[in-house]
């Protein structure tokens, strides 16, 4: 606060007493500070980010949510943190798959730094019926174990491989069906 009295212009200073507000669960407080710091100095992609989490989780905003976390990866494109966060509200606002992917096949050196944003490609190739490319991406890479992604690689290289394996069927290519399945008990 005796910052923001020495220099009312400081937007770093309303942006680090936002992040104290948010921490001692005074929303409001550190939304206002959030805002007044954007107001000053649009182009720092955290605020945004910061006013969209708040503005969803607290205020119960999507719209609002939305424009802020558009904003923060349009001012920083290079943050994968901040892609996987559009595309989880992307997700929960039920935009298209399509849409979705398409975001993120066109930041696909982005997505490829973070397995949990890596998956969801896969994931939405999946739901696409692109089971081929899916597994492909599966077995290209080495996925790291991170909290909340319990199952969910393992969940979709099965869904692929028994997915692979209903379209050789199909095809009466049985032996590869067979192999498909098989390769599905083990990941």
């Amino acid at each position: 606060k005796s910052a923001i009295e020495m220099n009312p212009l400081d937007s770093n200073a309303y942006y680090y007493l936002g992040n104290l507000w948010y921490d001692k669960r005074q929303y409001d407080e550190a939304i206002d500070c959030w805002e007044r710091s954007a107001r000053i100095n649009d182009s720092f992609p955290t605020v945004h980010r910061n006013l969209a989490l708040a503005y969803y989780n607290k205020c119960k905003d999507p719209v609002r949510s939305l424009a802020s976390m558009e904003i923060a990866t349009r001012l920083d494109p290079s943050d994968a943190r901040v892609l996987m966060e559009l595309d989880q509200l992307y997700k929960t606002l039920n935009r298209p798959v399509a849409e979705r992917l398409s975001i993120l096949e066109g930041n696909i050196e982005i997505v490829k730094n973070r397995d949990d944003l890596y998956l969801e490609l896969i994931t939405l190739y999946t739901l696409s019926g692109n089971f081929s490319i899916a597994n492909e991406l599966i077995n290209a890479r080495k996925f790291h174990p991170w909290e909340g992604g319990e199952g969910k690689v393992s969940g979709q290289y099965i869904i692929t491989c028994v997915e692979l394996a209903k379209k050789a069927l199909a095809a009466q290519r049985y032996h590869d069906a067979i192999r498909l399945l098989k390769e599905a008990e083990i990941y």
